[in-house]
């Protein structure tokens, strides 16, 4: 299949700024926050770290984010909307069999380990654990991507069972999430294999559970 360019992504947190300028402005932000927390950490992530980094003023930074829980809400976020936009997107093209389908959703989330720093995952998930409104984004996230493989395993299934095929779209999201553990940078085995060689092997590990 050609390679297809990869989609014009709504990002809400540069939305938050009119003009050009400020979209720099929010965008430095953006970056000098996804370094320190993966540098250094949640705890470390101040604003007033962060318009350091960002060589800016903190009453810019407190300008569009007044608090530091609503500036890291703004930046986890992104994340999963630029999935969810990729994601919807890859779904709504092209006229592939569901089996193939399903595959290539799984491969898309691979590549986005892949191209993720480890320790970004996983402080998203400790903000997850003590952000309300961030758990409850994460949340729909992940009912929306159970029930996708749900629905694709009823397509590719028919006589299945609806239990059984809730049952093998877990097994699919658990091969998946666990991926940022065993395929990951930081991962605390196979660190002799190269990613992509642990990439196709657990694409394999779906393939099996699908059959």
């Amino acid at each position: 299949m050609a390679e297809q360019a990869e989609p014009h992504f709504q990002n809400s947190f540069l939305a938050r700024a009119r003009y050009p300028k400020g979209k720099r402005r929010l965008q430095a932000i953006l970056d000098a926050t996804f370094d320190i927390v993966v540098r250094e950490g949640l705890a470390a992530a101040s604003q007033e770290a962060i318009a350091k980094r960002a060589g800016v003023t903190q009453s810019a930074v407190r300008h569009y984010f007044p608090t530091k829980d609503e500036l890291l809400m703004a930046f986890f976020s992104t994340a999963i909307e630029r999935l969810q936009q990729k994601f919807h997107v890859a779904i709504e093209s092209g006229n592939l069999e569901p089996r193939q389908r399903l595959l290539d959703s799984a491969s898309m989330h691979y590549a986005r380990i892949l191209e993720t720093e480890d320790i970004y995952f996983f402080e998203a998930a400790a903000f997850w654990g003590r952000n309300a409104d961030f758990k409850k984004l994460r949340d729909e996230w992940y009912e929306s991507l159970d029930r996708h493989y749900i629905g694709l395993l009823e397509e590719i299934h028919p006589k299945w069972s609806r239990k059984r095929c809730a049952d093998v779209a877990l097994q699919i999201l658990t091969l998946i999430l666990g991926g940022w553990v065993t395929m990951g940078s930081s991962r605390p085995i196979r660190r002799n294999e190269s990613r992509q060689a642990l990439k196709n092997s657990l694409l394999q590990g779906i393939e099996r559970v699908i059959d």
